[in-house]
């Protein structure tokens, strides 16, 4: 639901004040920007799931295992620190992209803890 409310805003703020027309002669960029409100939820979702055994599709390479180190620890740090914790939040809540994770404000906060 998130997800959807967050693409509804991004239509809404491409097709305000313009006429039917000129909505559907502007319908590939309203489905890139569509597509993009969803990129940071799928990243958060297929990341976590290829943790677990059994789940389909290919191995985490070097790059996804490194993500998910990251991850747990800031899911660790998430516990006990304020900055790391609302950090987490704000991107589980769609408020902020996953990359803001990797910022040095909460990467070193995070960095810290060792899981």
């Amino acid at each position: 639901m998130a997800v959807a409310a967050v693409q509804a805003q991004a239509v809404a703020g491409r097709i305000a004040g313009r006429g039917p027309a000129e909505i559907a002669a502007r319908a590939r960029e309203l489905q890139k920007a569509v597509a993009a409100c969803s990129g940071g939820a799928w990243t958060i979702a297929t990341g976590e799931d290829r943790r677990y055994p059994g789940t389909d599709g290919p191995e985490p390479g070097r790059i996804g295992r490194m993500q998910q180190a990251h991850m747990a620890r800031v899911l660790a740090a998430a516990n006990t620190d304020p900055v790391v914790s609302e950090a987490f939040f704000a991107v589980l809540s769609l408020n902020r992209r996953p990359e803001s994770l990797l910022t040095p404000r909460v990467a070193l906060r995070a960095g810290r803890r060792r899981t």
